[in-house]
């Protein structure tokens, strides 16, 4: 039976996502949502693109959406300014930089081909049901999907959601890690008619609770939790 599945915030952590595809028998008849921040903090950021690249490439079905942690490459890359460069090398870039230093590659220069990807990703997903961002969205806006900031950075902003606009959909988005109680909590039945999940649970972070890479079955609203495999 083809499922649906929304993982956010891999952070480098290849190891922790590959053992979470497996934990959850990931297979080309499932639609997998990758809901950004693919780069930085963990040790494998890229590995990270190029497995996500590769299962695209054997038919998987993946799709992606750009984080902030991305945004912050792209810019420092293609942009290159001082600001932009100063930016990512304050969110993490020198972990990242440091998975490009490969045999082959002793000088760790970025893949273009992974530049390019990250530039094509879109900010949102809008199913029938769900509306999948990385960070939030800006509902003073009148069509909050016009704006992107929100969608890679917003944090705080449940109490501003407009159930109008928003209807039956759900929201699930990554940004702000939880502990893992924090995440389970929300398929609690007192939480049930609550229109957000988070999904970020934390996998870099050392606090308690956290350190965990999540997945969120879309049709079944069940979480699966592996412990970080990367440190």
């Amino acid at each position: 039976m083809p499922r649906r599945i929304a993982i956010s915030d891999i952070h480098g952590c290849l190891r922790s996502f590959e053992a979470l595809l497996d934990r959850i028998s990931f297979s080309t008849s499932d639609e997998l949502y990758l809901l950004g921040d693919f780069v930085d903090r963990g040790p494998r950021s890229a590995q990270t693109l190029d497995l996500i690249i590769k299962l695209q490439g054997e038919g998987y079905r993946i799709h992606a959406l750009r984080g902030n942690h991305d945004q912050y490459m792209i810019d420092a890359i293609l942009i290159g300014d001082k600001h932009s460069r100063a930016t990512w090398r304050s969110a993490g870039a020198k972990s990242t930089r440091q998975s490009y230093i490969v045999p082959g590659n002793p000088e760790g220069k970025i893949d273009p081909v992974h530049i390019f990807w990250l530039n094509n990703l879109p900010y949102f997903y809008l199913l029938e049901d769900y509306v999948l961002v990385h960070a939030g969205l800006n509902f003073r806006r009148n069509n909050p999907l016009k704006g992107k900031k929100a969608m890679l950075n917003r944090r705080n902003w449940y109490r501003y959601i407009d159930y109008d606009w928003l209807g039956d959909r759900k929201i699930v988005h990554g940004h702000t890690p939880l502990a893992r109680a924090q995440v389970e909590a929300q398929i609690h039945p007192r939480r049930r008619a609550y229109p957000v999940f988070d999904i970020d649970a934390g996998c870099f972070h050392t606090k308690p609770g956290m350190g965990n890479l999540c997945a969120l079955n879309l049709d079944e609203r069940t979480f699966t939790f592996v412990p970080n495999l990367d440190r």
